[in-house]
C-alpha cells in the first residue's frame, strides 16, 4: 500500500502510482473529506468550461466552441 508522509506545513504528496490511476495532474484540485472511515482524497473534474478556456481568442459561438473541444478531445 503506498504511503504519504505530511510536510511541515500540512502538505502531502500522493504517490506517482495513484496520481497516474486517478489521472491527477499538477494544478488539478481535489476535494478533501473527513469519513468515518479515514480522510479521502477525490479528484474535482474540469468542466467543459474549464477545458475550452484560453484555447481561443476573441469571439466565438458555443457552436465554434465545442467544434474546437471536439477536436482538442
Amino acid at each position: 500500500m503506498p504511503m504519504a508522509k505530511v510536510l511541515a506545513k500540512g502538505q502531502i504528496v500522493i504517490p506517482k502510482e495513484i496520481r497516474e490511476k486517478a489521472n491527477i495532474h499538477t494544478g488539478d484540485k481535489v476535494d478533501v473529506q473527513m469519513t468515518p472511515e479515514g480522510i479521502v482524497v477525490v479528484p474535482i473534474r474540469k468542466t467543459y468550461t474549464d477545458k475550452v478556456r484560453g484555447i481561443a481568442k476573441g469571439k466565438l459561438s458555443m457552436k465554434e466552441l465545442e467544434d474546437l473541444y471536439a477536436k482538442k478531445s
